[in-house]
């Protein structure tokens, strides 16, 4: 969980990598499961449904919804902008 409520989510992956890197934020194993995927492929998260990022992690939907939560967005559609903001900015090879 971030260590401050009152901080702001993470503004690009790359920040967000940065905050789990750092124990800024930590997950619960079916939390990390979602999130090590979603840094994998973060085009997952871009284009599809939270129904589908579930199916494909094993998880229930309400599991991905509370990972965009954990991170400190209120809700998936903010979490998707970012993911979506970072596809933009990304070179296709450097994603």
């Amino acid at each position: 969980m971030l260590q401050d409520r009152d901080h702001r989510p993470p503004a690009t992956l790359q920040e967000l990598k940065y905050q789990i890197a750092k124990r800024q934020i930590v997950f619960p194993d079916r939390l990390e499961q979602v999130a090590r995927l979603i840094i994998e492929r973060p085009e997952m998260v871009a284009f599809e449904s939270a129904a589908t990022i579930a199916r494909n992690c094993k998880v229930s939907q309400t599991t991905v919804h509370r990972l965009a939560q954990r991170i400190g967005f209120q809700t998936f559609g903010e979490f998707r902008a970012m993911i979506r903001n970072h596809l933009r900015k990304t070179p296709l090879n450097h994603r």
